[in-house]
């Protein structure tokens, strides 16, 4: 048995992953939930919190969160990799409802913002701490990281030009560390 607000982040994943944001409801996600929209409102305060707490839940529930600090106690080079390779690893479990949140104007996108952001200050942190090919401030490596990162770059490859998924991880990591780290 989990706790409420667990079971509500779940049935808002499933829900989302199925219809996408614009199609799910609130009401909906309490009722398939088993709880009335007042508490969903109660835990997360409104849509764009829920939808935050969603994709929040899903980053710890896979994993990707300790992946995120175990690159930080890695050496610099070894931990920008890691967590290049974790994202990318990430995406095939997250492209349907990163999209569907990505491209939608209303509170599931400010939603992905912030988590996008989120992201890019990880990048920051593990840019920092490597030391950069000539050219490169801190703040132009992690755009350019994550910007290469996107999910719409994923799907744009994998989804749509049919790279394997495990290509566009080798591609991405090995020329990204390339340009970015001094050898």
């Amino acid at each position: 048995m989990t706790d409420t607000p667990t079971r509500i982040l779940e049935t808002a994943w499933e829900l989302v992953t199925e219809r996408g944001t614009a199609d799910v409801t609130v009401g909906e996600i309490a009722a398939a939930s088993g709880v009335s929209r007042q508490l969903v409102y109660f835990h997360f305060g409104d849509r764009a919190g829920l939808l935050t707490a969603m994709a929040r839940h899903r980053d710890e529930a896979s994993g990707f969160v300790d992946e995120v600090a175990a690159s930080r106690r890695m050496p610099p080079a070894e931990g920008l990799e890691h967590l290049l390779r974790a994202w990318c690893d990430y995406m095939p479990t997250i492209a349907s409802v990163a999209r569907a949140l990505e491209v939608t104007g209303d509170d599931g996108g400010s939603a992905w913002r912030q988590r996008m952001g989120e992201l890019r200050a990880a990048l920051l942190r593990a840019v920092e701490r490597v030391e950069l090919s000539p050219g490169w401030t801190v703040d132009e490596a992690a755009d350019w990281a994550w910007s290469r990162i996107q999910p719409t770059t994923w799907q744009h490859l994998v989804g749509e030009r049919g790279w394997s998924a495990e290509q566009y991880t080798e591609r991405t990591v090995r020329s990204l560390l390339a340009e970015l780290i001094r050898s």
